[in-house]
């Protein structure tokens, strides 16, 4: 391999500092597989093996199972320190063909956790933050039973003032809100009350079903928002929801106006395609890693890391099936469906979009608050597809807009 460019030879030194960070070594604990970068004329081997892992410059001497390539302009932009949206995760640029996969395709699925780990390493410095405030909410069972079966179900309530009934993102549970209670001021506004679907975070399963026949539809978590608001004894909340979340608070306003005060919608469109994976639910890569990794690339790089390395441990702890099935649940939702629920005189549906979301594009955010007669939009620009939980203080700020908007019931 000829001696690289100053630009190439910068790309490959970050690499390889990056190979040596403790994030990469805690990670890369358990993996055997060897891995290459390519540009134009340089490439770096990662090993990871019994001995742990290291990173070295490419030779011809050792074929690795696999290697991904792009051009230099696509690595610079994707190693920036703050990369731009669309140019941020290199899940997305492989899914796109911005980087090519060559070798074994599987031996990349089963490994994508430490490439995209060394693209962080490589990036430098990342964003921290304080602890914040100790944690007050305070939870409770409560038993529902529903056509999703019987469960007792968690929910957790923090402050207090007008509730604010709020649901996570596919496959996930009410720990995506503790950074918005510990890190902003949302609690001394309103009451944040969230909510674990039945067979999410410390919901119990239905009552006697067989593990892994959890099902949900729009419909059915409609109905699942209209039986927590009467158990808890809420009188017309605001709902907030968040992707599959977004989508059904949209579903719950157009089907039982007289039920909710309004809602806020965080990233979701009229419809949502390119989400389903073979490996969601299978068994040839371990769902443990490969799902917390079909959604970390849907952050802002930008993001807090102990926010973002929260999400990704929340999707590596959940039920096996349980992300593969919400996100069934998510590619049945169209705005079509209810759309003429809606109409002027609806409670008002304020729809929120970050930019880094590659899974659902802001202009698909976009056209779904066009086509809500009351409603109103507002794009994220420093966010992604889990706001609220990469992001706490810069989501609520944006929420706060949000909610003025909504009690006004105008988006003047």
């Amino acid at each position: 391999m000829p001696e690289p460019t100053a630009d190439a030879a910068e790309l490959r030194r970050r690499l390889l500092r990056g190979a040596a960070s403790r994030e990469i070594a805690a990670l890369g604990t358990g993996a055997r597989t060897r891995f290459a970068l390519r540009g134009r004329d340089w490439g770096v081997l990662l090993e990871a093996s019994a001995e742990g892992v290291r990173g070295r410059a490419e030779d011809s001497d050792v074929a690795p199972e696999f290697a991904l390539t792009g051009d230099d302009e696509t690595w610079s932009a994707l190693l920036a320190e703050r990369p731009a949206a669309g140019t941020h995760s290199v899940v997305h640029l492989v899914r796109t063909g911005a980087i090519a996969v060559s070798g074994a395709t599987i031996a990349y699925e089963r490994n994508v956790h430490l490439v995209r780990a060394l693209i962080d390493a490589a990036r430098g410095a990342r964003v921290r933050s304080d602890v914040g405030r100790p944690l007050a909410a305070v939870g409770r069972y409560h038993r529902i039973t529903t056509s999703l079966g019987t469960s007792d179900v968690y929910v957790e309530r923090a402050g207090s003032g007008a509730p604010l009934l709020a649901f996570a993102t596919a496959g996930s549970e009410t720990s995506q809100w503790h950074g918005v209670m510990t890190h902003t001021d949302l609690t001394d506004r309103c009451e944040l009350i969230t909510v674990d679907l039945p067979w999410h975070g410390k919901s119990s399963p239905a009552w006697d079903a067989p593990v892994g026949s959890y099902r949900l539809t729009p419909e059915s978590y409609t109905e699942f928002i209209v039986a927590v608001s009467d158990v808890l004894g809420l009188r017309r909340p605001t709902l907030l929801g968040v992707s599959m979340g977004g989508a059904a608070v949209v579903h719950a306003i157009a089907t039982h106006p007289e039920r909710f005060a309004g809602a806020v919608s965080c990233q979701a469109g009229p419809s949502v395609t390119a989400r389903a994976n073979e490996h969601l639910r299978g068994t040839r890569v371990n769902p443990a890693l490969f799902i917390p990794e079909w959604t970390y690339g849907l952050m802002n790089p930008s993001s807090p890391e102990p926010f973002k390395q929260r999400v990704w441990w929340g999707y590596s702890s959940g039920g096996f099936g349980l992300y593969a099935a919400d996100i069934d649940s998510y590619l049945a939702w169209n705005l079509a469906d209810v759309e003429l629920g809606l109409s002027q005189g609806s409670p008002h549906i304020a729809v929120l979009s970050g930019a880094y979301d590659t899974s659902v594009p802001t202009a698909r955010s976009r056209e779904l608050a066009a086509r809500i007669p009351n409603g109103s939009f507002a794009e994220m620009p420093e966010l992604g597809h889990f706001p609220h939980a990469e992001h706490p203080e810069a989501f609520v700020r944006h929420l706060h807009a949000a909610l003025d908007r909504v009690a006004a019931g105008d988006p003047a």
